[in-house]
């Protein structure tokens, strides 16, 4: 697919029948797009998807294939991500959270937190272009 937007292409109502292969779909693609806002560092599946990411993908290529969009102008998206815990992110189903920690937890929640900080810590130090919207409808692109 040239496209793959996982709210779309993973049925919501069988979320956790899909777990399993939501590595093949994040590997398949050439970049990943994250949409910032002040909420998605405390979201599980967001987490995840970062998580699938930077664990079959070296830390230095998986960097570079992330697009990061900042939604919020305050609190910027890189200080949230720069204090990224999983342990403060959650699914609305129990069952959910549940698999997806043991999940995580197979790759090291310590080395996940680390990885996603410095991910952060990274795209802040090289000045990333990112775009911050004020509206609902307008973008800009700002560096």
């Amino acid at each position: 697919p040239t496209f793959w937007i996982d709210k779309f292409c993973i049925e919501q109502t069988r979320i956790g029948d899909f777990l399993s292969i939501l590595p093949v779909y994040v590997m398949a693609c050439s970049r990943m797009l994250v949409l910032c806002g002040k909420t998605y560092p405390e979201r599980l599946w967001c987490a995840w998807e970062l998580c699938v990411l930077f664990s079959f993908a070296r830390e230095k290529n998986a960097a570079k294939r992330v697009v990061l969009i900042s939604l919020e102008t305050e609190p910027d998206a890189l200080e949230l991500l720069s204090a990224f815990d999983v342990a403060r992110a959650h699914c609305y189903d129990p069952n959910e959270e549940s698999r997806l920690r043991v999940a995580i937890s197979a790759v090291s929640r310590n080395q996940f937190n680390r990885r996603i900080r410095s991910w952060a810590e990274q795209l802040n130090k090289n000045g990333p272009t990112r775009a911050v919207s004020s509206s609902p409808t307008r973008l800009s692109m700002r560096s």
